[in-house]
């Protein structure tokens, strides 16, 4: 699995390798005792005095005495009784330098290269580690390196370690990556992060599904770089709709009655793949009755604590599955009465806050209510309340407009002038709605529409009723308007 992984890192050009570091150039001194000018036994004595004053830590002093010895003698064979340690000496070398780093970090950029240089020639001297890339990666962020290229080092230790590389590098790859990916690196793509944490989840998986005897240690790691790609948004910005239903589909099938995680599923899966994702209609479907049941039980067990427009909502939902048409008409009847309270109440419980526009609409549909029962007059009131209380809107307007225009029979005999003049009360409304942007075309449409049903220049001739002039119409409309004639027929 992380072969393939890693395949699809060298097609792409991930590890791009420059300069000397990991060339394989020929460079490095792998010398042993008989290299040292004095001879190999003197070599030695000074082996003895640096490793000495190494081990009681004392690097000051034990670093000059090496670093001559190491000018000669960088890999120990056997010699006589000592038995051959070809990488002591660069490793003793690494740890004095990053001893010193550690104790003054002002040192880091002298140091840090002369650390890097020993790395690559232990390497070509005994041979490519992953622990030894996964460590000098370690050192490299810890000390500031160029990030680009300790990214390479952690790269090459994947190379070199596969399924076996060290957990070590798991947070330092990703929290590095995601730093160049969110500074738009080149070569640090949506792919290139979809391989990074692919690479990273084989690598884990297959210690864990093994029970190595790391595994506890590579899922903890698994677990903080998946952290961190989902809390800095990476996830969010390259996996797609594809990748979240993947990643829960098996989790949902394992627990389907886990209504916790459907609703969590169902948040994710909207946002990422719309409700009309087959997966999210099938979480949904599950999910669905139990939350209705759910609203159901509670605003029935609490409906004296709801607050009036809960109470409202809750006898319009039972309204809708309601028995018998009697029993349906009670139910509505008593929700638009909670709506009324809760638009007319001067208090209202935080849990139920409604801002003015929020109170408009909900005051425009209890108008709407009342003028499909036929009381234009409430329905008017309740108009005027919505329009009051949500700025720049036309829509009450519209509907004032309608029910004057629909009176004809209720203040006249169905045609003629009374039935006509109702009009006119009609036309300064939707003037009114024609100032708003969100009901001036429809404004517009019905202005042109009932132009041809107002009263004619003969009539009003006969009445002495002249074009411009004002004009009180009764009836249950009671408002003074201003005549408007057009040509006889």
């Amino acid at each position: 699995m992380i072969t393939q992984t890693m395949n699809s890192f060298f097609r792409l050009g991930a590890i791009v390798l420059l300069g000397t570091l990991f060339t394989g150039t020929s460079y490095a001194q792998c010398g042993s005792w008989d290299k040292y000018p004095d001879g190999p036994t003197k070599a030695v004595e000074q082996h003895v005095i640096y490793r000495d004053l190494f081990k009681a830590k004392q690097y000051d002093q034990a670093f000059p005495i090496w670093e001559k010895l190491f000018e000669t003698v960088q890999s120990p064979q056997k010699f006589e009784k000592l038995p051959a340690t070809p990488r002591r000496h660069f490793k003793d070398g690494i740890k004095m330098y990053q001893e010193f780093m550690k104790a003054d970090k002002t040192k880091a950029e002298e140091m840090l290269p002369k650390m890097i240089k020993l790395y690559d020639q232990m390497a070509e001297c005994t041979g490519e580690k992953s622990s030894d890339r996964a460590y000098q990666a370690y050192y490299m962020q810890r000390f500031k390196a160029d990030v680009e290229e300790t990214v390479k080092v952690i790269e090459k230790a994947i190379e070199l370690g596969k399924n076996q590389t060290p957990d070590m590098v798991f947070t330092s790859y990703a929290s590095l990556s995601i730093y160049l990916f969110k500074n738009k690196k080149e070569g640090f793509d949506d792919e290139k992060m979809r391989l990074i944490y692919k690479t990273l989840k084989d690598i884990a998986t297959d210690n864990i599904e093994k029970k190595t005897k790391n595994a506890d240690k590579y899922k903890a790691k698994w677990e903080k770089v998946e952290k961190m790609f989902n809390d800095q948004g990476v996830s969010d910005k390259i996996f797609g709709c594809d990748y979240y239903v993947e990643k829960w589909k098996p989790e949902f099938e394992k627990a389907k009655d886990n209504m916790e995680q459907n609703k969590e599923i169902l948040t994710l899966i909207k946002k990422k793949c719309g409700k009309d994702n087959d997966f999210y209609k099938a979480v949904d479907a599950v999910y669905a009755p139990y939350k209705r049941a759910q609203d159901s039980l509670e605003a029935v067990r609490n409906f004296g604590a709801l607050c009036n427009r809960k109470k409202g909502a809750f006898r319009e939902k039972q309204a809708k599955s309601a028995a018998t048409e009697e029993e349906k008409t009670a139910l509505k009847k008593e929700a638009f009465e909670w709506y009324e309270k809760a638009v007319e109440e001067a208090t209202t419980p935080e849990e139920c806050a409604m801002t003015g526009d929020e109170k408009g609409e909900l005051a425009y549909r209890i108008a709407y209510n009342y003028y499909k029962k036929g009381s234009y007059g409430t329905a008017r009131s309740w108009c005027r309340k919505a329009a009051s209380l949500k700025s720049n809107w036309g829509e009450p307007y519209l509907l004032v407009g309608l029910m004057y225009a629909g009176s004809g029979k209720r203040c006249g005999p169905g045609t003629g002038w009374d039935s006509q003049v109702v009009v006119w009360a009609a036309m300064d409304e939707w003037n009114k709605a024609k100032k708003y942007a969100d009901s001036k075309a429809k404004a517009s449409q019905y202005l042109s529409k009932y132009r041809k049903y107002i009263p004619t220049k003969g009539d009003a001739f006969q009445r002495g009723v002249k074009e411009g002039s004002s004009y009180k119409i009764g009836c249950w409309i009671g408002v003074t308007t201003t005549a408007r004639l057009r040509a006889s027929d």
